[in-house]
């Protein structure tokens, strides 16, 4: 079972080391530790908690997907043919296996999948959807929305006072 936020008790300083990482994951601990106020090996200690805790999940690059060849985006509504359980995480783990999907969403309302698909182009994404999505059983539906820009993308998540 998660913990509550409330459970995690992050003070401020936690809530600044959150701030800053978001803006800048390649920040030193140095750094980190000047920015809030603490000496390297506190600042160490807190970092290693909040990984311990799962606040901070992992760091990573942002890379653009146009610079590597992946300039269409889709977000992808799936209906399953039946919920059950077992079908649930056949779909899961299908959708899981394909690279394409970068983002796999559980969502309450008519549909439920949200996927989030990148591809080189709309030919591309044909194939995956008549090569992969369509060949997942227990899918019933599919609907496509594609991207014609961003206007907000990777945005940091808003650490608000207690």
């Amino acid at each position: 079972m998660s913990e509550s936020t409330e459970d995690l008790s992050i003070d401020e300083i936690d809530r600044k080391i959150l701030r800053l990482l978001q803006e800048n994951g390649r920040m030193t601990n140095a750094a980190l530790a000047e920015s809030v106020g603490l000496t390297a090996t506190p600042m160490l200690q807190r970092i290693r908690k909040l990984e311990q805790r799962g606040v901070i999940s992992g760091y990573t690059a942002v890379v653009d997907a146009k610079a590597v060849g992946r300039g269409t985006t889709a977000f992808v509504l799936v209906k399953q043919a039946e919920h059950r359980l077992a079908s649930h995480k056949r779909v899961l783990q299908a959708v899981a296996a394909i690279p394409e999907v970068i983002e796999c969403h559980h969502i309450a309302g008519e549909d439920d999948f949200l996927l989030k698909v990148v591809v080189r182009d709309i030919a591309e994404y044909e194939r995956f959807m008549l090569d992969r999505l369509a060949q997942i059983p227990g899918i019933d539906r599919v609907k496509t929305v594609f991207v014609l820009s961003t206007a907000k993308a990777g945005a940091p998540l808003p650490i608000d006072e207690p």
